[in-house]
């Protein structure tokens, strides 16, 4: 059974996101979006301006009625952490109280390394968002690649990292900082970025589709991320490709390296140094190599719009690169291999987020498991 402060301490918690998202500035507004008293949400917002996490300035005047204060979150209340990491690199992120970017760090990763060894750099990693810091780290939230146990916050399995299996990654973070620790895939946690910074902030039904040495998706549904019953959720990069007996996997196709082998003509070799920017060269190409791609990824967000029936689609990873052209040309040949398509269309774009998506989504994650009681 839930308890009164149990209750409070919830709609508190919901009461900093919405006005950290600028869905709701005034308490009036704020009482109609969650459906309580203005006199209950009065009691509310006392409660948090008394305890140094939201202020009321200034006053905004409608064309009828009487003007309403504004309500902002204190921003130097204390700060989020947000580490993802990855093969070959590591990204982190510092976001204040009000949720606004206040320093990022990138990082080389060894393509394979140790579960152990990666613990202690994103432990290095935060102590280095730390400096210079104002107020305490209200909460840590990492993104790992793999199937992740959100709610134990452990890596139940990751195919590009081979001893990461059943690694009790929050509770380790939790042994070395007195703060909550989230973790979630790394996919879904760029899936909260889009939903916090980029243009699904006014979507409640889109896809993240993510290409870089892998390939997954990410799903809101709702306005709420699908977690899965079984950690998988998106995990689309394990199917066999083709569909119908491929020996590869989806990974091994839609890989942003993958694409840049197939489109550069240079096969197997190392990858650029810089994929984003080889791509980036690489956005004006015509040919048999560009339809064989797009016709790829037109088949499988095809059958993804039929299961999931997405209003929107964002484009991350370094295959973003290819620009408006490539989502658009994937639009156009999805329709023509599934007609059906032409009544529940696919609309595709670039993110307009940039590199440290992964870290924004990790330190959102942060944002949104906080509650004003852990504080106490």
């Amino acid at each position: 059974m839930r308890t009164f402060k149990s209750t409070q301490t919830g709609m508190q918690a919901r009461i900093v996101r919405e006005v950290r998202n600028g869905r709701a500035t005034a308490r009036a507004v704020l009482a109609d979006l969650l459906e309580i008293a203005p006199s209950t949400m009065g009691i509310h917002v006392e409660d948090l301006a008394k305890r140094g996490f939201i202020v009321e300035s200034g006053l905004e005047r409608g064309v009828t009625g009487r003007p309403k204060r504004l309500l902002k979150l204190v921003a130097q209340a204390g700060w989020f952490a947000g580490v993802e990491f990855t093969g070959g690199r590591m990204q982190a992120a510092r976001l204040d109280f009000a949720g606004k970017v206040e320093k990022s760090l990138n990082q080389p990763l060894p393509l394979k390394i140790p579960a152990a060894q990666m613990i202690d750099r994103v432990e290095a990693i935060v102590r280095e968002l730390h400096a210079g810091a104002t107020g305490p780290c209200f909460g840590i939230g990492v993104g790992s690649p793999g199937m992740v146990d959100a709610a134990e916050g452990r890596v139940v399995y990751s195919q590009f990292q081979p001893d990461w299996q059943q690694v009790p990654l929050a509770q380790e973070l939790r042994r070395r900082f007195d703060t909550r620790v989230t973790v979630e895939n790394n996919l879904h946690v760029i899936t909260l970025a889009e939903r916090w910074f980029g243009e699904g902030r006014d979507e409640d039904d889109f896809i993240v589709v993510r290409a870089r040495l892998g390939f997954g998706i990410g799903i809101v549904k709702g306005g709420k991320l699908l977690p899965g019953a079984h950690h998988a959720t998106g995990e689309v990069g394990m199917l066999p490709w083709p569909l119908e007996g491929g020996r590869k996997q989806v990974h091994e196709t839609f890989s942003a390296r993958n694409v840049w082998q197939k489109l550069s003509g240079k096969g197997a070799v190392e990858q650029p140094e810089d994929l984003r920017a080889a791509l980036t060269a690489l956005a004006d190409t015509k040919g048999e190599a560009w339809d064989e791609v797009v016709t790829d990824y037109a088949r499988l967000l095809g059958i993804t719009q039929l299961i999931l029936d997405a209003r929107r689609y964002f484009l991350h990873g370094s295959l973003a690169a290819l620009g408006t052209r490539f989502c658009e040309d994937i639009m156009k040949r999805s329709q023509e291999l599934v007609p059906a398509l032409s009544h529940s269309p696919i609309h595709l774009s670039p993110t307009t987020l940039g590199k440290d998506a992964g870290a924004l989504g990790a330190a959102s994650l942060a944002m949104e498991a906080w509650t004003p009681d852990e504080q106490d």
